[in-house]
């Protein structure tokens, strides 16, 4: 897989593009499938991505489950670090 800034770059403005590169960074890291990230944003220094509020991310007391708040931080801090980290380095996730 290209580089996901690359990839994202690539998808963007295609009709569905966000939607198809949040379900792809989904497949190579499935774990994350379970919030359903949205990423709106992508670039260098910078990634924005949401998750809908749905009963599947709630705990017991009915709000989002502050796990699953931490999955999207982690995961956009990923994403944006692996779009930001030069290509003649490597950094691993």
């Amino acid at each position: 897989m290209p580089s996901a800034l690359a990839l994202y770059r690539r998808l963007a403005d295609k009709p569905m593009g966000r939607w198809l590169f949040s379900r792809l960074i989904c497949f190579k890291a499935p774990y994350f499938s379970t919030i359903r990230p949205r990423f709106t944003v992508l670039e260098p220094g910078r990634c924005v991505a949401t998750m809908r509020d749905r009963r599947a991310v709630h705990n017991h007391i009915g709000t989002v489950h502050a796990i699953a708040l931490c999955n999207l931080a982690e995961l956009v801090g990923g994403v944006m670090t692996d779009a930001t980290v030069p290509a003649s380095m490597r950094w691993i996730p």
